[in-house]
């Protein structure tokens, strides 16, 4: 009797135990990676990672486990210079920023931004005196063709790299890293949502972009049923079982009117086999489930 040969797969710095033979995207998914996928029949590119040595892409769901792998979700290019255009505080927490730079033609969905390390006013306290850029990660909330948006969360930057944003003027200019990958509304069109009735469910910290779903979908569909941000107060998985989303859910099905009704998860931590667990019970395909990170 032959005995499989136990591989690791590192994708970004997670471990993922794998044998020779296995496909891939099934393995990751079903040990709780946070992964993009779609049609699972390599047709759209969703799920698409990046050798992390070399930087080749690679179709997860088509890719047959031989030997271990060293992966990455995205590859980045080095920093290319945007142009505020303007920001607007959203509340206390966020700002958006608007930015001018190269064409977004060929990169994806996240986006790395880096405040400018221009002087503080003096009243306002110094975290520190190092000049270090730091990046954050953000998502690319524009549609293809238009001036890069992203939104700063104050709990994401560092003290003095929030007060660098508040005072952010037109004109300044950032370091933005740029990925490869699928545009916003690419996998939107690759989802296959057209006229169909859909729902965003976000993590919490993904709940301001809800707006920017409800523009986004205008163009694929006129049933957007609603949005729903899963709970701060504990775990995500467990955020799942809360009667609130259940119910979001429930009424979400009703109004679907007997048609496959869409989801959409914008947010990480929580796998398909969780998800799944939940969307049976209601009655509702794991494949009507689409990820974006």
């Amino acid at each position: 009797m032959m005995v499989s040969q136990a591989l690791t797969i590192v994708l970004d710095d997670e471990l993922f135990e794998a044998s020779v033979g296995d496909n891939l995207l099934a393995l990751l998914l079903s040990q709780g990676a946070d992964v993009r996928y779609g049609c699972r029949a390599g047709a759209c590119g969703a799920c698409r990672l990046y050798d992390a040595s070399n930087g080749e892409s690679i179709l997860s769901c088509q890719t047959t486990v031989s030997s271990t792998m060293s992966l990455t979700r995205q590859t980045f290019a080095e920093s290319s210079t945007f142009s505020l255009l303007s920001r607007v505080s959203l509340d206390d927490v966020s700002i958006e920023l608007t930015l001018l730079g190269p064409s977004d033609e060929f990169f994806g969905d996240r986006v790395f931004v880096s405040l400018p390390s221009k002087e503080l006013p003096k009243e306002l306290p110094k975290e520190t005196s190092a000049e270090q850029a730091h990046f954050y990660e953000c998502m690319a909330l524009n549609s293809a063709g238009t001036p890069l948006k992203v939104v700063l969360l104050k709990e994401y930057l560092s003290a003095e790299d929030w007060q660098r944003a508040l005072v952010l003027s037109s004109n300044d200019t950032l370091a933005v890293q740029l990925s490869t990958g699928i545009r916003k509304g690419r996998l939107l069109f690759e989802m296959d949502i057209v006229d169909a009735p859909v729902v965003v469910i976000s993590s919490p910290d993904n709940a301001v972009f809800e707006s920017y779903w409800r523009e986004a979908l205008l163009d694929y569909t006129s049933r957007f049923l609603g949005h729903f941000a899963l709970s701060s107060n504990h775990e995500l998985t467990r955020s799942l079982t809360d009667d609130a989303l259940v119910a979001f859910l429930q009424a979400a099905l009703a109004g679907s009117e007997r048609v496959a009704l869409q989801l959409i998860y914008h947010g990480q931590s929580v796998s398909a086999k969780d998800w799944a667990i939940l969307l049976r019970a209601l009655r509702i395909n794991p494949t009507q489930l689409h990820f974006v990170r």
